[in-house]
């Protein structure tokens, strides 16, 4: 029985064994709220859960109900005896604990140095959906904000497409920190500003678009309004929102989305996936909806956003 490499899908395997509340091989779909609560993690991390589950076949689905066949449960055993058991650094368990404290949330937990690391490694990869978003957007002559743009990696690559663009990016301290110094290194015009995407504090410009990349599945529909609603003197009713994220389709996503979702789920506590619905009730908020859908790559979609 072989299974690809996937640390996610062994981690949903072992948390599936500590949460295990099935009633005669079938879970109520939804499950009750009260009944989350019972097992020690929030809905999220239990959605994530399930639907990694399905998609490697290690739990059926009948349309309306979630179903642990005995082929299934082999499966599970097999992989609890021979993988997570003989775990020597008990990264299961400690994921597993994170996700029932209620006050995980990743870039609370890590270090300086921890997070100066991450910031290096975010830039290429970020500058890689880059080079996607420009072959679709037309940033000529216009001012751009980026919220949690870390060390402007999406950034530069715009900018070397659009040279003319007036581009700032709101992060905290290190992601500022490592951002100046790819900034002078690739001798372009970013404009970083150590601040709180919750409370921004910004001289009152409006932008010609606002840009949103992979952070608002970082927290739940509270925390996410409360972002776009610290927006409210920097957009006016030109103001486009691109919203770059693994937006869900609801069904038949590609595993590296799927499996995003339960480390995301636990690491950012609230934090969880969206489907483009979702994405939508939370824009209208503020009266903005969806212009244009773009597939940028097999895990990331963006979302122009415009005044209704």
């Amino acid at each position: 029985m072989n299974y690809e490499n996937y640390m996610e899908l062994y981690e949903a395997v072992y948390f599936f064994d500590r949460i295990n509340c099935c009633i005669d091989n079938k879970f109520l779909q939804p499950i009750n709220k009260e009944d989350i609560e019972r097992l020690g993690i929030n809905e999220s991390v239990y959605n994530a859960i399930l639907r990694i589950l399905v998609v490697n076949n290690l739990l059926d689905y009948d349309g309306s109900s979630f179903m642990i066949t005995k082929e299934n449960m082999e499966k599970h055993q097999h992989i609890l005896d021979n993988i997570i058991n003989k775990d020597p650094n008990k990264q299961y368990t400690e994921l597993f604990n994170k996700a029932i404290n209620e006050s995980q949330f990743f870039f609370d937990s890590i270090s300086e140095s921890e997070y100066e690391i991450y910031s290096r490694c975010d830039f290429p990869i970020t500058f890689k959906i880059g080079k996607e978003v420009v072959k679709h957007i037309n940033l000529a002559n216009s001012k751009v904000l980026e919220l949690g743009g870390n060390s402007g990696g999406l950034g530069t690559a715009l900018l070397e497409k659009n040279e003319d663009c007036l581009y700032t990016v709101v992060d905290t301290k290190i992601p500022c920190i490592v951002g100046n110094e790819f900034k002078k290194l690739n001798n372009l015009n970013i404009t970083f500003i150590e601040g709180n995407v919750f409370n921004l504090i910004l001289s009152s410009e409006i932008y010609d678009y606002i840009i949103v990349m992979n952070l608002l599945h970082d927290f739940d529909d509270i925390k996410c309004l409360n972002i776009l609603s610290n927006c409210t003197k920097h957009y006016d009713s030109n103001t486009k929102f691109l919203i770059i994220e693994d937006v869900l389709t609801g069904e038949f996503e590609p595993k590296e989305i799927i499996m995003h979702g339960l480390r995301l789920s636990v690491e950012c506590r609230g934090g969880k996936q969206r489907t483009k619905e979702e994405l939508a009730k939370l824009f209208l908020s503020i009266n903005y909806g969806i212009e244009k859908t773009i597939k940028l790559n097999n895990v990331h979609t963006m979302l122009v956003m415009g005044a209704l």
